[in-house]
């Protein structure tokens, strides 16, 4: 366990729910167990989007996303990107998935100063990673999209499509069930795991009531 600057609590593989490494596929890179480090269908289209309009963003493998996060290069340019694939391919031919995996939920910044799952489970609902049920997961993994916009313990709010303004919880709860239903998508769970998913109150730490914010 880690303090200072970040609070980090490196847990192993076995220790994290399948739930959420499959959490975090469906919603991040659905071809990860298929591809080698780059997801060439999501390249192309982040190649046009930059040939059209200037956005360098997306298209990112959780691959790349781990070694962005490493190498905590985050310049918006084709250089850092095209840099960043041939990273990842080398990497993908060093590690297997399993390992790529790991340091990816080790690493990953999900808000209120915790880096990787282990510190977020505890520090959002009180429990190891290992104890997080599917609802918890999908709330977690929710939070890496964007953690001043989806981390329960953020300040900020966010206008909906509707001109709503959300604070956080509701907008992690409106997150948590786009993977789910994208889990659901991928046959990762049945419809009975998804619907009870839906429904468990989504109670965080220290705050007074769980998230229910309408999706």
């Amino acid at each position: 366990t880690l303090f200072g600057d970040e609070n980090r609590i490196w847990v192993d593989f076995d220790s994290i729910p399948k739930n959420l490494r499959d959490a975090t596929i469906a919603i991040e890179d659905k071809r990860f167990e298929s591809h080698h480090g780059v997801d060439w269908h999501g390249t192309v289209r982040a190649v046009f989007r930059t040939l059209t309009n200037g956005n360098t963003q997306g298209g990112s493998t959780i691959t790349q996303q781990l070694i962005k996060n490493l190498t905590e290069d985050n310049e918006t340019t084709v250089k850092r990107k095209v840099t960043e694939i041939f990273r990842a391919l080398e990497f993908d031919r060093n590690y297997d998935k399993d390992t790529t995996l790991l340091w990816y939920l080790n690493v990953i910044p999900l808000g209120a100063g915790c880096e990787g799952v282990g510190a977020a489970a505890e520090k959002y609902f009180g429990k190891p990673v290992s104890e997080l049920t599917l609802a918890e997961c999908a709330s977690l993994i929710a939070i890496t999209n964007n953690p001043s916009k989806y981390g329960p313990y953020s300040l900020a709010k966010v206008a909906n499509s509707k001109g709503e303004l959300w604070d956080a919880k509701q907008w992690n709860k409106y997150r948590q069930e786009l993977i789910l239903n994208q889990m659901l998508k991928e046959g990762y769970i049945t419809q009975e795991e998804h619907d009870q998913a839906v429904a468990q109150e989504l109670v965080f730490v220290g705050m007074e009531a769980g998230s229910s914010g309408d999706s």
